[in-house]
């Protein structure tokens, strides 16, 4: 690492990972002490956050934080897809205006490519996140969905192509072999997914279990993050309705996370026609810190029942620390990695019935998978390794 260089990390998102990703590479940074400066470019909101990390660290003097205005995340969370990431690369330039940095880091590449590409230059070197590559995933059938394939690919190309981006950190590493393919100046790094683990206490997943108000002698079921459709609720509530009472009887769900109100007001009238047999708890609340941890050592498997997801999903890092199995969609990235190395099972998440099998099988046979395996995903996931790689290339 260049440390005398000043580094911008720039974010208009501070839910979920986006805060906690931002919280690994200035805790790493105070602690490592590195020469230089690093500017903190994000929602105001986060900004106590920040203030508590840099609390009697000794490179606390080399961190700075720039709050985005309201008006301008507004701006940019209201614009259409279409002219978002414009918007979102204008905030970039205007707000490494007067820090003037040498290097700024997008924290969240995928909003930016049509700017790179096709937006003004930047001052600086520029890198980023990216999350969601699926130029490698077979093409769906349909008018539209080829359409929209190959948009995609021009549209990476041109960034590609284009001088100007630096370095490129890629969550999806089965992706990374053909992003090096296509790009002559980008420099392609395959990424941690990063979490923080803690060493929990038996005493402090009984005090959890007492507080949901779990059942004794059942199978318990973890589907964490932010609810929304994307995580494939319904389909799991329409799978619990199609197994035997027996079995119902020996499951409880423990669904943790935000939810928006209207979405939560769907979810819980098809939790209602689920029945009482199946004990399903709702923790419809954000969950931080070592309590994330707390929730995955309290669960028997971890539910990633996504959608079409694309890309990595650090829920699997979670159960990987936890030495959990996971319960996971076929589909993409996601799926590969669950299946190939042996950190649970796979099925059609689209599919209640294929879910119904799936559930029957955990609960009748077992899944087999390995605990080396999840170890060695968790070791090679930590938050130390995500920031090292980071700031050892730019």
């Amino acid at each position: 690492m260049n440390r005398a260089k000043k580094i911008l990390l720039f974010d208009t998102i501070i839910d979920g990972h986006h805060a906690d990703y931002l919280t690994h590479l200035i805790t790493y940074w105070v602690e490592n002490r590195p020469e230089g400066e690093l500017i903190v470019v994000t929602q105001q909101s986060f900004q106590e956050q920040f203030k508590a990390l840099l609390t009697d660290k000794p490179g606390a003097g080399t961190v700075q934080f720039i709050p985005i205005s309201e008006e301008d995340i507004a701006l940019v969370h209201g614009a259409s897809m279409a002219t978002r990431s414009f918007k979102e690369w204008n905030l970039v330039l205007k707000y490494s205006r007067t820090p003037n940095p040498d290097h700024v880091l997008l924290m969240y590449f995928d909003l930016f490519m049509l700017a790179t590409w096709l937006g003004r230059s930047a001052p600086c070197a520029v890198s980023g996140i990216y999350f969601r590559p699926d130029f490698h995933y077979k093409i769906r059938p349909g008018l539209k969905a080829q359409l929209n394939g190959i948009r995609k690919k021009v549209t990476l190309n041109g960034v590609l192509k284009r001088k100007g981006l630096t370095n490129l950190f890629c969550l999806d590493h089965s992706a990374v072999d053909g992003l090096r393919a296509l790009s002559p100046h980008v420099k392609i790094w395959p990424l941690a997914d990063p979490v923080e683990s803690y060493t929990i206490t038996p005493a402090e997943i009984e005090q959890l279990r007492t507080k949901l108000q779990l059942l004794p002698n059942r199978r318990v079921l973890l589907l964490f993050g932010h609810l929304d459709d994307r995580k494939g609720i319904e389909p799991l509530l329409e799978a619990l309705k199609l197994l035997p009472l027996a079995q119902q009887k020996a499951v409880s769900l423990v669904l943790a996370g935000p939810i928006q109100p209207d979405f939560r007001e769907k979810i819980e009238s098809k939790i209602a026609e689920v029945g009482q047999d199946v004990q399903i708890v709702c923790a419809f609340e954000e969950i931080k810190g070592r309590q994330i941890q707390v929730h995955f050592e309290l669960s028997d498997y971890v539910l990633a029942l996504y959608q079409n997801h694309i890309g990595m999903a650090s829920v699997v890092v979670r159960a990987a620390v936890s030495g959990k199995p996971v319960l996971a969609s076929d589909f993409g990235y996601l799926g590969h990695l669950v299946q190939t190395e042996e950190l649970g099972a796979v099925t059609d998440a689209t599919s209640p019935e294929a879910i119904r099998m799936l559930l029957q099988k955990v609960l009748t046979e077992k899944i087999p998978y390995s605990e080396i395996n999840l170890q060695k995903l968790a070791d090679r996931n930590s938050n130390v390794y995500f920031a090292e790689t980071i700031f050892n290339h730019l």
